[in-house]
């Protein structure tokens, strides 16, 4: 099959552009030949600062919130969590700037925009000029080559959304700025919500020319040049997730011009470095429309399925791609963006939500034979558990240590919400049981690579579990976590709507799993009754009680995590629950919402249905519809659209894709073979499929 995205019109929307990145740094390419804008991000530049937020008296008011919670009173728990064991909004990721090229003399036909996945190339061409992008991880620089048989002429420019000032050095265009000490998320009415001061984070962007240029004031100009080549660099001055962002990001940026070389060392270089890690798994699902292009193709999908069936093949290469550009050793783990974030006050503050966001994020790295992508998430999971110390001990009262649903780049642990507790925060952020599933997936990746967990990370399970080992609690001769919630779900009581639970069925999956973890690690964990309660429908209930749903089709399926993506083995009976509790779900729902049900349908054996998921994932989403929360789908450069666009839809779907070759199960209309996905113990699947049916090779 053709790895490669191609479009016969330049990119208007975000969403419709091409990204690049080195895991660190992130391009996205609008392919423009007048006046081309390249969206620059660095996965270090965030909002804030480190600085305790916690409410240092919240745990006082945990026994009058348990007994509002396993009494029933709803109205009172709800105003104990949002009044006096509130915590505050996490920062956000925030956009570096802008590279701006305005073309002179480039109007030609035959245009054509690409983005090369086995290479990580973004290009744009006519007959006139032809323009290619780059990350490179050897070099940490992005790397623009605008050649032209005639000739051509253009100034570039840097611009930002943050406080910055641009001007020229030598041969040297340079942007320096400093991050907001705040910045709300943009559903969060403050009356200063983005707010400067010299605690933020300093940032730098250059570039350097390889060819002729004039440095002016503030652009540099090229005259009718052949073959140019611009080098940009980025640099924050971030230092570690406990220390003020004090370290000297012009001079960091500067530094990385040391690793420039010539135009082909620099190609030849970073294609073999993305090679190594792409060429690993090849897949190829029979038919296939390459010849159209990549916006027409989805919409052309939804009819003719069959005679494009590596477009789905596409979508799940894209999310190994995506992956290689978002997350490398040594950088940030990827949020709610990947490292592609255009907004100064983000969605959701393009933050980490790890009530599922994060870890979707990471659920295709190892089976899709990418698992030293994996580091930086094991990196910030023991960051979280550093800080989570103090949350354990400020809101609950316990050893050991505990997060909730939100955290950023300082590591955050505490539960979010406005800082000064008037928010309805209490369906999402009073619930401690972030660790646990982070933590079972950093046990999940090593089960595929058979390395010695560092002693680091086995701490970090000990401490995870000496908090649950003071934090749960009896009740009616059980114990329970208390309080808790099903993620950002509603149930009603007596016809009372309420968030708030003892015990929800998520957290039996997700301490079934981690206390099994730990007993592996040599650990003692608590005598805990880790029984998956079925209702008398036949579904896994998701609350304690059998409470009617608010929203019987809701988009978390996080009662389900004992199936997916739980390592723990289930029963017939549970996986039987549990399909009758996805087709109770539907079919519908946000982009990693999809993503999710693919991969568990597929668990469960059912390629079919994970096959009409799929086909839904790749609907096609109109880009300025950024605010239409109601289904997902696929932009037309095949970012996931929550909507808006949330990169980890993608994960989820690929990884739902390489679940379904793991269990042998394949939709029928797809024919052919996938080599070198990856199995626990560091083994290798390749297999045919045709009709159906599947066979190793």
């Amino acid at each position: 099959m053709k790895n490669q995205l191609f479009y016969t019109k330049k990119a208007k929307a975000f969403e419709e552009a091409l990204p690049v990145g080195n895991g660190r740094l992130g391009a996205m390419v609008f392919g423009n030949l007048k006046n081309e804008r390249i969206a620059l991000n660095e996965d270090t530049l965030w909002s804030g600062y480190p600085h305790d937020q916690n409410k240092k008296d919240a745990y006082r008011f945990l026994p009058a919130l348990r007994e509002a919670i396993l009494s029933g009173d709803h109205a009172a728990a709800a105003r104990i969590s949002n009044e006096d064991m509130h915590g505050a909004w996490s920062e956000c990721y925030l956009p570096f700037g802008d590279l701006i090229i305005a073309y002179k003399g480039t109007t030609g036909h035959g245009y054509r925009r690409t983005l090369d996945l086995e290479k990580g190339v973004a290009t744009a061409q006519n007959t006139a000029v032809t323009e290619t992008v780059f990350v490179s991880h050897p070099a940490q620089l992005i790397a623009v080559n605008i050649r032209s048989v005639e000739g051509v002429s253009f100034t570039v420019r840097l611009d930002s959304q943050l406080q910055h000032r641009t001007y020229t050095e030598e041969d040297c265009l340079l942007m320096e700025g400093r991050a907001p000490e705040v910045c709300y998320p943009v559903y969060y009415h403050a009356p200063e919500p983005v707010r400067y001061g010299d605690k933020g984070m300093p940032f730098c962007g250059a570039v350097k020319v390889l060819g002729d240029a004039v440095f002016e004031k503030d652009c540099i100009t090229v005259k009718n040049a052949t073959d140019t080549t611009l080098l940009i660099s980025l640099a924050t001055g971030f230092m570690d997730f406990q220390s003020m962002p004090n370290a000297n990001a012009k001079q960091r940026a500067l530094q990385y011009f040391e690793n420039s070389r010539f135009y082909p060392a620099l190609y030849k270089a970073h294609t073999a470095d993305v090679a190594a890690l792409f060429d690993r798994v090849t897949v190829d699902f029979g038919t296939e429309r390459a010849d159209l292009p990549t916006d027409k193709r989805l919409k052309r999908f939804q009819t003719h399925s069959a005679e494009d069936a590596n477009l789905a093949a596409l979508l799940f290469q894209y999310g190994r791609y995506l992956t290689i550009a978002c997350s490398r050793p040594g950088t940030q783990a990827m949020n709610l963006q990947g490292i592609f974030n255009e907004h100064l006050r983000a969605p959701w503050s393009s933050n980490y939500t790890t009530n599922i966001n994060t870890q979707m994020n990471y659920w295709c790295t190892d089976i899709c034979n990418l698992s030293e992508c994996f580091a930086p998430l094991e990196a910030l999971v023991t960051d979280i558990v550093a800080n989570g110390r103090q949350a354990a001990q400020d809101y609950y009262g316990c050893r050991g240590s505990c997060a909730h649903h939100n955290s950023d780049i300082w590591a955050m642990a505490r539960p979010a919400g406005d800082p000064l507790g008037k928010a309805e925060a209490d369906g999402y952020a009073p619930w401690p049981s972030a660790l646990p599933w982070l933590l079972n997936q950093v046990a999940e990746h090593y089960r595929y690579t058979e390395e010695a967990m560092s002693e680091t990370t086995v701490r970090c399970f000990a401490e995870v579990l000496a908090f649950y080992q003071d934090f749960l609690t009896a009740h009616d001769g059980r114990l329970v976590t208390c309080p808790s919630l099903s993620p950002e779900n509603t149930y009603l009581d007596g016809g009372v709507k309420a968030h708030l639970t003892a015990l929800p069925t998520m957290d039996i999956g997700l301490l079934q799993e981690f206390f099994a973890n730990c007993a592996a690690l040599g650990m003692t964990p608590p005598d805990f009754d880790d029984t998956i309660p079925i209702g008398a429908d036949g579904r896994i209930q998701e609350w304690a009680a059998a409470y009617e749903e608010a929203e019987p089709e809701h988009r978390h399926v996080s009662h389900l995590y004992c199936v997916y993506p739980s390592a723990v083995p289930q029963s017939e009976a549970i996986k039987k629950a549990c399909a009758r509790s996805l087709y109770a779900r539907g079919f519908g729902g946000t982009g990693w919402s999809l993503g999710w049900k693919v991969c568990l349908w597929a668990r469960l054996g059912h390629a079919e249905n994970a096959f009409r998921l799929i086909k839904n994932q790749l609907v096609p989403i109109n880009p300025n519809r950024l605010t239409d929360y109601s289904h997902g789908g696929s932009y037309p450069n095949l970012f996931d659209a929550h909507p808006p666009f949330q990169i980890d839809g993608n994960f989820g779907v690929a990884a739902g894709i390489a679940e379904l070759f793991k269990n042998k199960t394949v939709p029928k209309e797809w024919n052919g073979y996938v080599k070198g996905l990856r199995l626990h113990g560091g083994k290798t699947l390749n297999l045919r499929f045709e009709n159906g049916v599947a066979e190793e090779f």
